[in-house]
């Protein structure tokens, strides 16, 4: 957040520069607002394309063999351009070439990946002729026993859900 902080800076800093470059080259007198102007403007478009195109540049950061299973996207109150178009805030991805199948069982990494906030790794499993999913910290290497399995804390999932969907589909 810090790095972005500074990058503003410096967009409003160089925009105000290019406005004192004009008035040198050109000996014009440019009215005296040109050059607040421009620093804000610059300022409001760096902060708007940084918001814009967090997740994509989020997403080359997790890496290759990852599948996007869902996206958290918010209308911001203090970024008024969100209600034009909301702007992803959070995703969480699945990793696709690390998946074990076993079966109706899916055992990968999901990441859980936020803009303002640290990201995680969970291994997960998925269970999906049971509509499921339940933490695989405790796992160790497959296979797995139907005991080993049903000692999990499972949590139900809706049919629809995008992660069991992702994993159930996407994944085996």
């Amino acid at each position: 957040m810090l790095l972005e902080f500074i990058a503003t800076i410096s967009a409003g800093v160089g925009a105000a520069g290019v406005i004192v470059g004009v008035q040198k080259l050109t000996r014009a007198n440019l009215p005296k607002w040109a050059m607040p102007v421009a620093a804000g403007t610059a300022m409001i478009g760096f902060s708007i394309w940084s918001d814009y195109s967090w997740a994509s540049r989020a997403e080359v950061g997790v890496g290759e063999g990852k599948v996007i299973a869902m996206t958290v996207d918010k209308k911001q109150v203090w970024r008024p351009w969100t209600f034009l178009a909301p702007v992803t805030t959070q995703f969480i991805a699945l990793d696709k070439d690390g998946a074990e199948r076993h079966g109706a069982t899916v055992v990968t990494d999901m990441y859980l990946v936020s803009r303002r906030a640290d990201s995680a790794i969970v291994p997960v499993v998925f269970d999906c002729l049971m509509e499921r999913r339940a933490s695989a910290t405790t796992l160790s290497d497959g296979p797995w026993s139907d005991d080993t399995l049903a000692a999990l804390d499972w949590v139900a999932l809706d049919t629809n859900d995008p992660t069991l969907r992702t994993a159930c589909d996407d994944l085996r």
